[in-house]
């Protein structure tokens, strides 16, 4: 049985890299994104608030599913997906598109085991890992603590890979400019309580990514 699950997170996980590939300067993006999401829900369990809810279960969970939050992206055209610039309004309503192309690819999986936790963690990161705390994301407008944990700890560990990497529209930002960016969107991006946590590993943080390349 153990076999079969390591084939299967492994099946997923190429998967995940294939819809990955057409963005070429992403690199090891889905490699940091899930070692981030794992050190952050690790140490989210530590806190009284979520003591009750994140257990191992949900940590190896956030961990595995993390890859699935791009895969909607395989449906976006190239001259939006790489164009090395900004996007109009028009191209970021197809841009946004993929969030609900990667929930509904796992949905049509979900109707077959409605159970399958890794299954719904996959469709609540996918769909909903550019809501924002504020109420002004994307897709469903969700709010606050509506917005499922996983794809809050998704959100942060996702924008600050996204921060410190070069990528076909902007460079790199140093480790001083991507935590300014995190902190200046406290309560509004994201959720505080995550914000807090990625400041007291984004030491931690920024040592694993410069391992991983």
């Amino acid at each position: 049985m153990q076999d079969i699950c390591e084939s299967q997170l492994s099946t997923i996980f190429a998967l995940s890299k294939l819809a990955e590939s057409r963005d070429n300067d992403t690199g090891r993006h889905i490699e940091r994104v899930q070692t981030y999401c794992r050190m952050i829900a690790e140490k989210l369990r530590s806190a009284k608030s979520y003591v009750s809810i994140i257990d191992r279960v949900f940590i190896e969970n956030v961990s595995s599913a993390s890859p699935l939050h791009d895969i909607g992206k395989v449906a976006i055209p190239d001259n939006v997906l790489l164009k090395p610039g900004k996007l109009t309004p028009e191209e970021f309503d197809v841009m946004k598109t993929h969030a609900l192309v990667g929930a509904s690819t796992m949905e049509a999986v979900q109707q077959v085991y409605p159970k399958n936790e890794f299954i719904n963690m996959g469709i609540s990161i996918a769909r909903s890992h550019h809501e924002r705390w504020d109420g002004t994301g994307y897709p469903d407008g969700l709010k606050g603590d509506d917005i499922p944990l996983s794809a809050r700890i998704m959100a942060i560990a996702d924008v600050y890979d996204a921060l410190r990497s070069v990528r076909c529209y902007k460079g790199a930002f140093t480790r001083e400019q991507s935590r300014a960016a995190i902190e200046d969107a406290i309560g509004t991006q994201f959720d505080p309580e995550m914000v807090k946590v990625f400041i007291s590993l984004e030491g931690e943080l920024d040592s694993v990514g410069k391992k991983m390349g």
